[in-house]
Formats: C-alpha cells, sequence, structure tokens
C-alpha cells in the first residue's frame, strides 16, 4: 500500500480513537486510564506480532537493543506515552471538539523539531503552512 494510503488509513484510524474513548469514559465506566491500559495493550501486542512475522527481529541480539537506534526507540515509547497518556486524559476531561485540534498541534511540533534539530528546510510554503495550521487550530478550538 502507497505510503499517503497508509497515512489516510492512520488519520481515520486515529479519528474514531477520539470517538471511542470518548464513548468509553462517558459511560463512567472505565476511567481515561483503565481505557488507555486496554487501547494500548491491544496496540502493544499487535505491534510485537506484526514486527515478530515481518522478520523485524530476525539475527538480533540482545546488544541491538542498547544501540543508538533502539535508544531512541524507547524515547520514542516514553514520549508516545506521555502523548497519548494526556489525550486520553484530555478527552475524558473535556470536549473533543477542543481537546482533537489542540492534540492535533503535535503535528506543527513535529515539523518545527525537524528544523530544529533534524536541520530540515524551512521553506516559506512550510512556514504558512505551519501558521494556517495554528490559525485552523485556534480558530476550530474556540
Amino acid at each position: 500500500m502507497h505510503y499517503i494510503a497508509w497515512a489516510v488509513l492512520g488519520m481515520v484510524g486515529y479519528s474514531t480513537v477520539t470517538l471511542m474513548v470518548k464513548l468509553a469514559t462517558r459511560t463512567g465506566d472505565l476511567n481515561a486510564f483503565a481505557v488507555l491500559a486496554i487501547a494500548t495493550s491491544m496496540v502493544a501486542v499487535a505491534a510485537v506480532i506484526n514486527a515478530w512475522f515481518s522478520g523485524s527481529f530476525a539475527g538480533k541480539a540482545f546488544v541491538d537493543f542498547a544501540k543508538p537506534g533502539a535508544l531512541y526507540a524507547y524515547a520514542a515509547g516514553l514520549a508516545l506515552t506521555i502523548a497519548v497518556g494526556s489525550l486520553f486524559k484530555g478527552l475524558s476531561l473535556g470536549p473533543a471538539s477542543i481537546v482533537v485540534p489542540v492534540y492535533g498541534m503535535f503535528i506543527v511540533g513535529g515539523a518545527l523539531l525537524g528544523i530544529v534539530v533534524l536541520g530540515e528546510p524551512v521553506t516559506a510554503k512550510r512556514a504558512i503552512g505551519m501558521v494556517l495550521a495554528v490559525a485552523g487550530v485556534l480558530l476550530v478550538a474556540s
């Protein structure tokens, strides 16, 4: 499948997550972190199975999991834990129509980190896009 198709599928999936988290926490049967525990457990199991059967761990030794790439992966896991936990808690407390656009600003944050940390070029089109994204979030969330 083409990377754009994967991106669209991810967008649809994440949009659905928002709805399901709101419905799950709205009932009062589970709090945000119980919903998070269930959802992320399912993701973790699926990711391990996918990585295993796709051969991602083939030929890897224990020392490979202490190399820089693995350390960045651990840092990504920590950041993702904080990000998704915060999203789920925010959704349990506030309206999705505000929480999701604010959370979605991670796109601009990621673009800025790409520019600052990775040295990616800043073009007028990208700068305008980031400004418009921020303006869009402010309009949607207000």
